[in-house]
């Protein structure tokens, strides 16, 4: 059972943990390759390439898509991209050891990171988080006939979340505290996306938090969306997906760095512009069939750093018990990364309510 300590005895203990399943992590990483630093590799045809951890979700799909559309080539660079998890102590670990040079991921991992003494910094973000009357980017979803109708309704209950100690806890817990619930009441477990569907079908969770398409396939089935966490925790067009490398990296490759975020923000605004060519991406990326992901919202795609998602975020953190103090922005945002824009102007596509 999830726990939030009173502010006045908290004992933080995740930093602790992060550290040492990072450490971990690095070093069983280290056995296969050894340390690239801040290296960056140029291949044969001059390009300079990087590898990116990412996860397959419709999030994500408008680096395959610049990929694909020979935007970052364009741009000096090959992409090499790296199933993952995305910002996991895991990637944190490649990225400080030189196995990846950017992740893709949630945002509370690079503060925690940072708070646990390994130097991150986010350099782009993802997507805007939004509510719209066709479904949400972030989804709680239960059973058609669940009796949990509101945020404080998941007192008691099992809760699905893609990570613990993420985003996608945190959202749901303060969600909880700001419906006038108890956080501390909800049993949050870790279920990948991939297998939420099933866990919900089968009753061994009362509800998932999860993003498209997986929340629209089921809805579509029958469940029902009690309401978008993330737009609780952190109100409308709120950035929780960032792009992340270590901090080495970017000093001694600012060129590279520089490069790229020119590069996402043109994928970006391509994937905006081409919402046909998006839905056809994620079909391929997350292997839902294609007449589902047509009937889905699309994510709002955007580049640039929301620094005010960012400190709302560790104020979340810290009043969670995630951190004791919430590290300088400064620690862990690039201070060459441009603001977020168009967060006043969706895409003309997109239908908005929030």
């Amino acid at each position: 059972m999830h726990s939030t300590p009173d502010r006045s005895t908290r004992v933080v203990r995740w930093p602790a943990r992060l550290a040492a399943t990072i450490t971990t992590a690095a070093a069983v990483a280290l056995t296969g390759c050894g340390a690239g630093g801040a290296q960056v590799e140029q291949t044969e045809s001059g390009l300079t390439r990087l590898v990116v951890d990412y996860g397959a979700t419709a999030n994500t799909a408008q680096l395959s898509l610049g990929i694909r559309q020979g935007i970052f080539e364009r741009h000096g660079l090959e992409i090499q991209q790296l199933p993952g998890t995305g910002a996991s102590a895991n990637s944190v670990a490649l990225l400080l050891n030189g196995q990846i040079q950017l992740a893709v991921g949630e945002i509370t991992a690079v503060p925690a990171a940072v708070a646990a003494g390994f130097p991150v910094q986010i350099v782009a973000s993802m997507m805007a988080d939004y509510t719209s009357p066709t479904g949400d980017v972030f989804s709680l979803v239960v059973a058609g006939d669940s009796d949990i109708r509101s945020f404080a309704d998941l007192q008691g209950r099992r809760v699905a979340v893609n990570a613990l100690e993420s985003i996608f806890d945190l959202s749901v817990l303060e969600a909880v505290r700001a419906a006038g619930g108890d956080p501390a009441a909800v049993e949050l477990v870790a279920v990948p996306m991939e297998d939420q569907v099933a866990a919900l079908r089968q009753g061994r969770v009362d509800a998932v938090n999860t993003v498209q398409p997986f929340a629209g396939r089921l809805v579509a089935d029958g469940f029902r969306s009690v309401g978008n966490p993330v737009t609780e925790a952190l109100g409308p067009r709120s950035i929780s997906g960032v792009l992340t490398a270590s901090q080495q990296f970017v000093e001694q490759n600012p060129d590279a760095v520089g490069r790229f975020v020119r590069a996402w923000d043109e994928a970006t605004r391509y994937a905006n512009e081409h919402p046909e060519e998006i839905r056809a991406t994620i079909a391929e990326l997350t292997g839902a069939p294609p007449e589902a992901v047509a009937r889905l919202p699309l994510p709002w795609y955007v580049s640039g750093v929301d620094r005010r998602s960012a400190e709302a975020v560790t104020r979340l953190m810290v009043e969670h018990g995630r951190l004791e103090t919430a590290p300088a922005l400064d620690a862990f945002v690039w201070a060459q990364a441009p603001e977020a824009t168009g967060l006043t102007t969706p895409p003309q596509h997109l239908q908005i309510s929030g």
